[in-house]
């Protein structure tokens, strides 16, 4: 079963924790814009694949440069006040 993260939920971001495959990250792309992606290793390609399956999974290379933040460490519901 995949984790799964809901608007309004709030994430714990690690940045001393080197993330491995399948792990949860928060980056830095080339426009200074935070974002959030699941990392996949398949040998010694790289890919950020997004949360939203309708994006394509992006290639980390020389073509596309992030700066990683931080591993997620955890994540916690939130429900917004009534």
């Amino acid at each position: 079963m995949e984790i799964q993260f809901r608007d309004g939920d709030i994430i714990i971001v690690n940045p001393h924790i080197k993330p491995d495959h399948n792990d949860y990250i928060v980056l830095k792309n080339e426009e200074e814009e935070a974002v959030f992606k699941q990392l996949k290793k398949y040998g010694k390609a790289r890919f950020l694949h997004p949360l939203n399956p309708i994006y394509p999974d992006i290639e980390l290379s020389d073509k596309h440069q992030y700066r990683i933040i931080g591993k997620v460490v955890e994540e916690t519901g939130y429900e917004k006040e009534r």
